[in-house]
C-alpha cells in the first residue's frame, strides 16, 4: 500500500481468451471503493474503457469515450465509461494511464451547485 493508495486488481477478459487477465494498478483507495459501488454493467463498461486505454493510450482511444482534458495545473482527463459513471485519469511519465477517480456525474453536478 502506498500513500493513500491500494493495489487494485480487476479481472479483464480479452477477446479470444478464455481466462480473464488481470489489470493491476496502484490507485487511490477511493477508486477501489467507488468501483465496488458500481453495478455489474457499469463495472464491465469501466473495465472495457480501461482495457482500451491500456492498449492504445489516450491517443488511441475511440471518440465514443468522449475524453476531455480537465482545466487545472495537472494534466487530468475525464471520460464517461457508462451513462452514470465518469472516470478521471492521468497520463503517467511512462505513458501509462493512471486512474485518479471514479465518480457519478450527479455527484459532480451537486458539487458544482454547492460551489456556485
Amino acid at each position: 500500500m502506498t500513500k493513500e493508495g491500494s493495489m487494485l486488481e480487476l479481472p479483464i477478459s480479452q477477446e479470444g481468451v478464455d481466462e480473464p487477465t488481470r489489470l493491476r494498478a496502484d490507485v487511490p483507495l477511493r477508486v477501489v471503493i467507488a468501483f465496488d459501488q458500481l453495478t455489474a454493467d457499469e463495472k464491465r463498461a469501466v473495465l472495457g474503457a480501461l482495457r482500451t486505454l491500456q492498449r492504445g493510450g489516450l491517443q488511441g482511444a475511440p471518440a465514443s469515450l468522449g475524453i476531455q482534458m480537465l482545466a487545472g495545473p495537472e494534466p487530468l482527463y475525464s471520460f464517461r465509461a457508462a451513462p452514470e459513471v465518469q472516470v478521471i485519469v492521468r497520463v503517467e511519465p511512462d505513458a501509462s494511464v493512471g486512474i485518479v477517480d471514479i465518480v457519478r456525474p450527479a455527484a459532480l453536478r451537486n458539487f458544482a451547485h454547492v460551489a456556485g
